[in-house]
């Protein structure tokens, strides 16, 4: 592997000798990564595509184009045309199997708000929440449509599909029997949410912009990673996803906060936006119940089941303030372990 890496510093015309390798945490990835250090006290990352490897989601996507280079090299320069700090690519190897990337560290926004207090905590999500309004913006007018993510979208199928995640993982396969009558309106109560959810309006959605997919550069500035699954989704999505983190809990008040701020930075209406957000959030978090779940069972990696109380307590918070899927709180109030 070294001589692969070596290989892959001269073809991006670095002539300084391969020093050391270090592998690097890749979280519940099928992708692997290492930090590549050279002789002159440089240093660059490597990452390493699975062979055969996709997920299930992405298999699902309504992309109808054709895929001639990888998610990531694709999406990554159309972000980076639009001024949106993404991490470099320097090369990639003949099947592109390999990939160098800047270094940008692995200092994650999570790191600086796990304990902090709350100030600290609005300074960061403010600037946070700048980088997705900046992202919302600098891509809305975008004719670009080589780019992947402006070819496919969270259609009702993609979001039905993550809904029975839930019901799949979350409950059948940690042992809860659920009865057909039970199933009939989990599916009908998610059929209504995911066509409320189509409804609304689209942007360019990162698909899991939070605090650990963000990165902290050494002057403060933010830069995204993980952007290959991007798509058109519900312009709430990405703030969904930043301000309903399954790692940390924000307050209710900064929550309120950055949802308003959001609605009055897109010249939105904010009850508009305060519904949508509801409404993805429910769907969000029973996706990501359900996939800490499979990411234990299928790929062998407990870690991520710690996280289950936290979006439990989403689903609840979004559910309490959803009347009109009152069917689907007492069916999950019957069958979620954590909530009996």
């Amino acid at each position: 592997m070294h001589k692969a890496f070596t290989e892959l510093l001269l073809k991006a015309g670095i002539n300084s000798q391969l020093k050391s390798v270090t592998d690097l945490h890749a979280h519940a990835s099928y992708r692997s990564y290492h930090r590549l250090f050279t002789e002159d006290g440089k240093s660059f990352v490597v990452m390493k595509m699975p062979e055969g490897k996709a997920s299930a989601s992405e298999e699902i996507t309504n992309f109808a184009g054709v895929k001639n280079e990888l998610s990531f090299l694709n999406v990554q320069r159309f972000l980076e045309a639009h001024n949106v700090p993404v991490p470099k690519v320097f090369a990639t190897n003949d099947h592109q199997s390999l990939l160098l990337l800047e270094d940008i560290g692995s200092d994650e926004l999570f790191q600086h708000v796990i304990g902090a207090n709350e100030e600290e905590r609005e300074k960061w999500y403010a600037k946070a929440l700048q980088l997705l309004i900046s992202l919302q913006e600098h891509t809305q007018q975008s004719e670009a449509t080589s780019c992947y993510a402006l070819q496919r979208s969270f259609d009702a199928e993609l979001l039905q599909w993550e809904c029975d995640h839930f019901l799949e993982f979350a409950l059948e396969a940690r042992g809860v029997r659920v009865s057909a009558e039970a199933k009939n309106i989990f599916h009908a109560q998610t059929k209504k949410l995911t066509e409320a959810i189509i409804k609304t309006p689209y942007t360019f959605t990162h698909r899991d912009f939070q605090s650990r997919n963000l990165m902290v550069r050494s002057n403060g500035e933010l830069v995204l990673i993980d952007f290959q699954d991007a798509l058109m989704g519900p312009r709430v999505y990405d703030l969904v996803a930043l301000t309903r983190d399954s790692y940390i809990t924000l307050s209710d008040a900064l929550v309120e906060k950055l949802i308003s701020t959001f609605a009055q930075a897109r010249k939105w209406n904010e009850a508009e936006i305060k519904r949508e957000y509801l409404l993805v959030t429910l769907q969000r978090k029973l996706k990501d119940t359900g996939r800490f779940v499979y990411i234990d069972q299928v790929k062998g990696n407990p870690s991520f089941l710690q996280h289950i109380p936290r979006s439990l307590g989403y689903i609840k918070w979004a559910l309490e303030q959803l009347p009109e899927y009152a069917d689907l709180y007492k069916m999950l109030k019957q069958h979620v372990p954590e909530w009996k």
